[in-house]
């Protein structure tokens, strides 16, 4: 049985598809409809956003990032053709939701800026009810589901995967850069 989220989601799709109006507008519909179902629901502990990301590879399109036990260390890397770029430091969940990497990102070009320095900073908010987990980057985007309860294919928490995915690849891109 799918939760009443799913269904009023559901529900509202289909009555504009059968409307004949599945454009932006039902898109948008959609995108208030799932806002509103966060808003509903509550922030996430720090102590389960640990347990849902820890000693995982957030596998990406172009890339991934790995959240290790040992230290709350983070690693990624990213590649678009010739274009690559790699990223170490830290990642933490803070209670009331949010999980935030702060990571250096360097590739072989080499930016020198303060931000680069200190490691620029992202983070996402999460939000739970009934098994149901809202994401979204903490500055702009827009809330979407991360995990539907059950689980659905294409749920980007699927992308969360066991296990170090990226330190072979950082590593590579690394020695490349000396």
């Amino acid at each position: 049985m799918y939760p009443i989220h799913s269904i009023i989601v559901s529900t509202a799709l289909s009555a504009l598809l059968l409307a004949g109006n599945a454009s932006a507008a039902s898109k948008a519909q959609v995108d208030d409809a799932t806002a509103k179902l966060a808003a509903a629901a509550s922030p996430m502990k720090a102590v389960a956003l640990e347990k849902l990301y820890v000693d995982r590879t957030w596998k990406w399109k172009d890339g991934g990032g790995f959240f290790s036990a040992d230290g709350k260390q983070f690693t990624a890397w990213s590649r678009k053709r010739a274009a690559w770029s790699y990223a170490e430091g830290r990642w933490y969940a803070i209670n009331g939701g949010k999980l935030c990497l702060r990571a250096r990102w360097s590739s072989k070009m080499d930016w020198s800026s303060k931000m680069e320095r200190d490691g620029a900073v992202t983070c996402f908010l999460h939000r739970e009810k009934d098994g149901v987990i809202y994401q979204k980057p903490s500055l702009g985007g827009k809330w979407y589901v991360f995990r539907h309860n059950p689980v659905r294919e294409g749920d980007e928490s699927l992308k969360l995967v066991k296990g170090d995915r990226v330190s072979k690849e950082v590593s590579r891109l690394k020695d490349i850069r000396r």
